[in-house]
């Protein structure tokens, strides 16, 4: 992880400045570190959740007013985090090997928990607020039990770092990428590998699913976005594999209709593909994680935590438009 970690940091670093859209058209979230490294709306989208620095901050999507900021749980730089569906719980973890569960609410820390043994690099809660998932650099994803408080499964099937764990939206699944170029596939209730998904040729940087459940988007170093039909778990089959063109892909996100989707990556461009066409933007540092805001349709509006220019709302009016 340390290699890939200042392969990424050099890369960053040695990027040449391209032409970027007039910022004005865009809404800059003041954060402490330009460096953001995740990103988290809450469910209808009136918040937004950024891990800045070893603190989380909660901005209002609407009035840009910061609402609360959760302190003193980490003491390194913190990775990822997410907001229980129901906006009672926040998650986080990082580089301090620390994942923190979070009274939303009250602003209080409710569980310190050190059971992985490397960085944190990606955790959610489950929608029924039942578990947490995390993945790290020790090469594990564990299954917490929030009820019970405890971890009660350990899954050890991936053979590198873990980029990305995501619930399925009815959290019978979990998917979870890799490294080792690797997506698995597991069934929650009986803590089992249903399948690896294997097209992607370097390592893979995150994964999604689509809101209705009936599919799976990834990217990764390859630049490629893969779309994955999992509408029958025993038999996944690929349905569309993109290849950008554009480096290392680090995020990739489902709007609300299950079929429009999002990328970034190293090259700070993100694209929203459409039925109709694609929305593109480019900035001058690299996109880490994009998520769409909910709770805006028909309009498209992304976040993006980026690598030197902190966290960026952007409305798809203001993008580029090229028709099919």
């Amino acid at each position: 992880m340390k290699k890939a970690l200042l392969t990424l940091f050099i890369f960053i670093f040695s990027l040449p400045c391209v032409h970027a859209q007039k910022e004005e058209d865009f809404i800059v979230f003041e954060t402490n570190n330009k460096v953001i490294y995740d990103i988290c709306f809450t469910d209808r989208g009136e918040a937004l959740g950024i891990a800045d620095n070893n603190a989380i901050k909660v901005y209002s999507t609407n009035s840009k007013i910061l609402l609360n900021e959760f302190t003193n749980g980490h003491k390194r730089q913190i990775l990822s985090i997410d907001i229980s569906k129901d906006s009672t719980l926040l998650v986080s973890g990082g580089k301090d090997s620390t994942i923190v569960i979070w009274d939303f609410v009250n602003n209080e820390i409710k569980e310190s928990l050190s059971f992985h043994k490397g960085i944190i690099t990606s955790v959610q809660i489950s929608p029924d607020n039942k578990y947490l998932v995390s993945g790290g650099t020790d090469n594990k994803v564990c299954l917490y039990d929030l009820e019970q408080n405890q971890v009660v499964h350990e899954f050890t099937d991936h053979k590198d770092d873990i980029t990305s764990v995501k619930f399925s939206p009815d959290g019978v699944l979990i998917a979870t990428a890799s490294g080792d170029k690797l997506i698995n596939i597991y069934e929650v209730k009986n803590k089992r590998l249903i399948t690896s998904l294997n097209e992607h040729r370097s390592w893979v940087r995150d994964i999604t699913f689509s809101p209705d459940g009936s599919r799976l988007i990834s990217c990764g170093d390859d630049s490629k976005v893969i779309t994955w039909n999992i509408s029958d778990v025993e038999n996944i089959q690929t349905e569309k594999i993109s290849n950008s063109g554009s480096g290392w892909l680090l995020g990739v996100d489902f709007n609300e209709d299950s079929i429009t989707y999002v990328y970034g990556g190293i090259g700070g461009k993100a694209k929203i593909i459409t039925h109709l066409g694609d929305y593109f933007v480019t900035l001058n540092k690299p996109i880490h994680r994009i998520k769409f805001k909910p709770n805006e349709a028909p309009n498209l509006i992304i976040a993006l935590a980026t690598l030197g220019k902190g966290v960026i709302l952007i409305d798809a009016k203001n993008m580029k438009f090229k028709n099919k």
